[in-house]
């Protein structure tokens, strides 16, 4: 990345001109947000009543969910006023999501500034500003009211936004399964001053993600919207307006689409347009889940179904949770920064800063105290030459994020850890470190979650559209859907015994705080790590040992632990050669990766199946293949997070979810489709390795 190399994150917030009352005003686009006292009234008016979604969420039933799709989150204020009616009117167990696009959000303070208006949506608001995100770009989820709203803000351009929610780019799928939004908001800018939110590449899109009970509104009434949404199949209707004479709204009905152009992505041409990942049955999940693995996939996967009202069985063959890769002390929450914009960093950023909001949800609602959670930052030395010209880079590409990253020289970095240090860095202040076993616990203390302990799962079964789970003599239970998130074990089934993953050994090892060692305030990271003293004893890991097996502790990597802490923190043992490694405690396990580092998290497929399939990609990667991906029905596995499992099994947990319960994907699909767990048998084919 050159020095004049734009961040790929990066996102231009709005510019505004504040009139009279706190009344935002887009300078780029010479058009107020809202009207000063009556801006509320005309999103009830114009949006909420001409999708008549008061009729139609009192008519939703337990575990039903409802999708809203916005051209333009603006102030947020249409979606404090949805949120507001669906607590009055919608079933207690029904589930909202808000899908909204945004070009230039709005800064935290602008925000909070706006939203001043309306006192009346005070406590709505104040919860949107604490979880408002880090404004990059990219897909940002959102949840509220224990995960019945869902909000989806989709930051960067609104078509590509709203292109990614579509199932795949392939011509002959182009309209199979995709998000369904039941209700348009379309809510950009006036049409002459925002052409980029009103053209007929967004109207085909519109019509791409809609059913034939989808409505919209829109405060507009201009000819050419009209028409361009007639074309694509919505039956339009014109009312009087609210602060205009006239505006819009109506039903779309597909048989009546003239224009059936649907709208191909353009940012992946390069892509082997292949339909792998399209599963060619329809999936009928039903709502009883089992969970094979009790750590940190298994938990947050369990938890995430169980708030959508899912009957969850979690399956752990130790006598309790977490007692594998996921059972250290101490885990650490952050991530790994980079300049450039690959498939890799783009997930794990998205998966980190989702992860920042949920365990912050999580220490609030189950009252964590700080013996098991401290959000005391995470600072990154820069420990070699490569990383020391790094930081500069990130520098520039994340100036504009203080509160995401800051770079600091070897004195800012003793300050903000309490101790000498020399050396540059990194510093992630709202980072931290997290105790996986109690995270597990309490995940899994949902009423609808049921713990199988001490029971090892041998064998998958269908049965009659159901799953069968087996032990070694006799079976364990049969349901709907099962999950494979056992790590390593994963490997030991018929239907995912094809995928390529690999163990990783990593030891920690336990060291009792010093009167040095105690001031430390944050958790460090250089070729190891070592965390803050939790009741006098540091956390300080791990070493990195692939395919190696054995979790038997070594003195000798004990003592790796702490040369590698003393060359980068030697202020921290000033007494390391007194230290005698073969008296020291810890804990050994198995981390879990993949060949490419991400996760491997989705449905799985029929390995054989895709062999035949797909065949022809070993002659020719650009083949001519229109069939669809031979899937599982209604299973999937959750694995290989090596590492950083904490930072992204929140994120992963939701994405199955989300696809047992057909709801909008929290991630968009190109991120979906590098995660799903037939990418490999597909590169291979290409390669002409299989």
């Amino acid at each position: 990345m050159t020095k004049s190399s734009p961040s790929p994150y990066h996102l231009d917030t709005a510019q505004l001109n504040w009139q009279q009352g706190n009344v935002p005003e887009a300078k780029d686009f010479g058009d107020i947000y809202f009207l000063l006292q009556q801006g509320l009234e005309e999103s009830r008016y114009v949006f909420l009543q001409h999708n008549q979604l008061q009729q139609r969420w009192q008519q939703l039933k337990a575990f039903e969910h409802f999708s809203i799709g916005e051209t333009g989150f603006g102030t947020g204020l249409n979606f404090l006023a949805a949120w507001q009616l669906w607590q009055q009117t919608a079933h207690q167990q029904a589930y909202l999501h808000f899908v909204s696009v945004e070009k230039h959000p709005l800064s935290y303070h602008d925000l909070e500034r706006a939203l001043s208006a309306w006192p009346e949506l005070a406590k709505y608001a104040e919860q949107l500003l604490a979880h408002y995100p880090v404004l990059t770009a990219g897909y940002h989820l959102l949840k509220f009211d224990q995960g019945r709203i869902s909000l989806h803000l989709l930051l960067g351009d609104g078509i590509e936004g709203f292109e990614q929610l579509r199932s795949n780019d392939h011509p002959q799928w182009m309209t199979h399964s995709h998000t369904t939004i039941d209700a348009w908001f379309l809510d950009g800018f006036a049409p002459a001053k925002n052409p980029d939110l009103w053209n007929d590449r967004l109207y085909a899109l519109i019509a791409d993600l809609s059913g034939p009970s989808t409505t919209l509104a829109t405060f507009t009434a201009v000819s050419s919207v009209r028409r361009g949404l007639s074309l694509q199949g919505f039956e339009i209707q014109k009312d009087k307006g609210f602060r205009k004479r006239e505006m819009l709204f109506g039903q779309f009905n597909p048989d009546s689409r003239v224009d059936n152009k649907t709208i191909a992505d353009k940012s992946n041409n390069k892509q082997i347009n292949v339909p792998w990942y399209l599963q060619k049955n329809s999936v009928n999940s039903g709502r009883r889940v089992a969970i094979i693995g009790g750590g940190l996939a298994g938990a947050n996967c369990a938890y995430a179904l169980a708030r959508r009202g899912c009957k969850v069985t979690l399956v752990e063959r130790e006598k309790q949770l977490a007692l594998g890769a996921s059972g250290n002390p101490q885990g650490m929450l952050y991530t790994k920064l980079s300049t450039e914009a690959g498939t890799l960093n783009q997930f794990t950023l998205s998966s980190y800063l989702y992860a920042l909001r949920f365990y912050r949800l999580w220490q609030q609602e189950y009252d964590i105290s700080a013996e098991h959670v401290d959000f005391c930052g995470v600072l990154q030395l820069a420990t070699n030459a490569k990383e020391q010209r790094l930081v500069p880079l990130i520098q520039q590409a994340f100036a504009n994020y203080p509160e995401l990253v800051q770079c600091v020289d070897q004195y800012q970095a003793s300050e903000l850890a309490g101790i000498d240090i020399q050396l540059p860095g990194w510093f992630f202040p709202k980072a931290g470190w997290v105790s996986p076993v109690h995270l597990c616990q309490s995940l899994c203390s949902h009423p609808n979650i049921e713990l199988i302990n001490h029971q090892a799962v041998i064998k998958l079964e269908q049965q009659d559209q159901q799953w069968q789970l087996s032990g070694d003599d006799r079976p364990i239970l049969q349901t709907d859907s099962v999950i494979i998130a056992n790590s390593r074990d994963a490997l030991q089934f018929e239907q995912s015994q094809s995928i390529p993953a690999r163990a990783i050994r990593g030891q920690i090892t336990l060291l009792e705080s010093s009167t040095i060692s105690s001031q430390l305030k944050t958790v460090i990271c250089h070729e190891g790590y070592v965390t803050p003293a939790i009741n006098n004893v540091h956390n300080l890991g791990a070493t990195f040992d692939n395919g190696d097996t054995d979790t038997a502790i070594r003195s000798e990597d004990h003592q790796r632990n702490l040369d590698s802490l003393q060359k980068s923190v030697p202020s921290l043992l000033s007494n390391h050669k007194a230290i005698a490694a073969n008296k020291l405690s810890g804990r050994a396990g198995l981390r879990t990766t993949s060949p490419d580092y991400l996760p491997i998290v989705g449905p799985l497929h029929h390995q054989q199946q895709f062999l035949q399939d797909y065949a022809l990609l070993r002659k020719n990667a650009h083949s001519d293949i229109i069939t669809p991906g031979s899937y599982y029905p209604n299973l999937y596995i959750n694995i290989a997070h090596g590492s950083r499992g904490l930072t992204s099994t929140p994120l992963c947990s939701e994405l199955i979810a989300a696809m047992i319960c057909a709801e909008p994907l929290p991630l968009p699909r190109h991120l979906v489709r590098a995660l799903n767990p037939a990418r490999f048998v597909i590169r291979d084919l290409i390669r002409n390795k299989v």
